[in-house]
């Protein structure tokens, strides 16, 4: 390798922000593996480089021994003591060979290697920027869309919205912006992603931070989330500070916080009920903005039986049951729903007793 080539692998590792000795290092291995695909691959094979000078050495590594039994990976001691007189039997010995012996093929092979190689130092580097993010919410305009997985192009690299983690029915337009939360980070090697979501209930809780100050100071706290992206979700929120409404603080004035988190997620409903220590208010709260009567708890069986009003059954349960089904996943309760049934009056009660009498 010529000190021009590895001017040209510093510059390329300074662009891209790239360690150079990772580079150097692979390009040693795929010289070595290429060299083993066209002479054998129990092929002893040590790659040097001059990481000044950029001269590249090729040696060819025996053992030395009595008799030759494999002339791949074996040296006779008296050929070797031609080259060294130092030389022992049951040493080591490198035999530098011209690196015009790698051929074509083998240069290919090399080449190909490290220019993979510096893509998954690319993405490595990638990832390694948003070790610090993970978890938070970044802005990223929509790349490309695979099938089910949509590309998005962030501040640094390109990181992957898998299907699980989209919001059900939202059309993702390509150019367009859009916010994400950083939800996993896979760094292995040739094995590199950025993963987002936006339909997971820590991207609602990240929106929640950004958008609600009091809960960014932690004057309100988020105590659960319940969520069916694309649909509905419920936020329960207590306050740390006397005084404060938490649900007050998470709508805004005028509507204004909550308005910003929902047009976020393409006008998903989002119901802010009020968290409380005594089960029972906590399950009435949870199914708001359905009014209850009456709620019975069985804390052994982690199950509620809740009465609702006539007129409220509809809206306690929800359209395909997602309000009862959401105050469960938030109560960690299971919870039924049943409707009040309605007293007979008075006057009705005494007619009926008199028409027995009689």
């Amino acid at each position: 390798m010529s000190g021009e080539l590895l001017s040209a692998i510093n510059q390329i590792c300074a662009d891209r922000g790239l360690d150079p000795a990772t580079v150097i290092s692979a390009l040693q291995i795929a010289i070595a593996d290429a060299y083993k695909k066209e002479h054998g691959e129990h092929t002893n094979v040590k790659v040097e480089i001059d990481k000044l000078s950029g001269g590249l050495h090729l040696y060819i590594v025996k053992n030395v021994v009595k008799r030759v039994e494999n002339n791949d990976t074996e040296i006779s001691f008296t050929e070797a003591k031609k080259m060294s007189k130092d030389i022992v039997i049951g040493d080591a010995m490198e035999i530098e060979i011209p690196v015009g012996t790698l051929g074509r093929i083998a240069a290919q092979t090399a080449k190909y290697v490290v220019l993979n190689k510096i893509k998954d130092a690319e993405k490595a580097a990638v990832v390694e920027f948003y070790q610090s993010k993970l978890n938070d919410i970044v802005s990223g305009k929509v790349q490309s869309v695979r099938g089910d997985l949509i590309l998005v192009e962030l501040e640094k690299g390109v990181a992957e919205l898998p299907e699980e983690e989209q919001i059900p029915g939202e059309f993702y337009e390509i150019g367009k912006r859009y916010r994400f939360l950083v939800t996993k980070l896979i760094n292995e090697e040739n094995n590199r992603h950025v993963i987002l979501s936006r339909g997971s209930e820590e991207f609602l809780k990240a929106l929640f931070s950004m958008e609600v100050p009091e809960i960014m100071n932690d004057q309100v706290e988020i105590k659960a989330i319940a969520r069916f992206a694309g649909h509905r979700s419920k936020v329960a929120v207590s306050s740390n500070q006397d005084g404060l409404d938490p649900i007050g603080a998470c709508i805004g004035q005028r509507g204004m916080r909550i308005a910003a988190i929902m047009g976020e997620l393409n006008e998903e409903k989002v119901d802010i009920v009020k968290w409380d220590l005594d089960m029972i208010e906590y399950i009435k709260n949870s199914l708001s903005p359905a009014s209850v009567s009456h709620v019975e708890y069985d804390h052994k069986k982690n199950r509620a039986e809740v009465t609702v009003p006539k007129d409220q059954l509809s809206l306690a349960i929800g359209k395909e049951g997602i309000n009862v089904k959401l105050a469960s996943q938030l109560t960690g309760v299971e919870i039924d729903v049943v409707e009040a049934v309605e007293e007979k009056s008075e006057a009705s009660e005494e007619g009926s007793t008199e028409g027995a009498e009689a």
